[in-house]
């Protein structure tokens, strides 16, 4: 959260002092009575266009905490799934960004885009927008047969 605090002389701006804030949502609290693994819905919803990011900024960080060593396959796909949903983010932005303008014809295309990813995470997590997909010491098995 970000306030500034100003010094006016009339309509003239003559200080400008940023009070950078918190944002305090109780993600925190409520992961101090859960395992590092009940944690991990958590962080999808932190920013629900970057779940996976954070999924996987979470799972690294626990895993550098505990000295843990990820295959060398999971960090790929790890990968994979983070860049999927950071440019699954993109479109989100560039189409909304392009409405914001007054253009509508460019949201049709990024969120066409986007519904490709979402559908991949669909298939291999069961989740779209909070997939809690990624977990602590290397990558979850697929649930699906086929």
């Amino acid at each position: 959260m970000l306030r500034v605090v100003l010094e006016l002389d009339g309509e003239v701006i003559v200080k400008a002092t940023p009070d950078i804030g918190h944002l305090h949502r109780g993600v925190e609290k409520l992961a101090e009575t859960k395992t590092y693994h009940q944690s991990i819905p958590f962080t999808d919803r932190l920013d629900y266009t970057n779940a996976m990011g954070n999924n996987l900024a979470y799972v690294l960080a626990v895993e550098k905490l505990l000295g843990l060593e990820v295959p060398k396959r999971a960090q790929y796909l790890r990968v994979l799934m983070a860049e999927l949903q950071r440019i699954a983010a993109h479109l989100i932005w560039l189409g909304t960004h392009v409405l914001d303008m007054g253009a509508i014809t460019p949201i049709f295309y990024t969120f066409r885009e986007r519904e490709a990813i979402l559908r991949i995470f669909e298939e291999v997590a069961g989740g779209r927008l909070t997939p809690t997909y990624l977990r602590i010491g290397g990558f979850p098995k697929t649930f699906r047969k086929g």
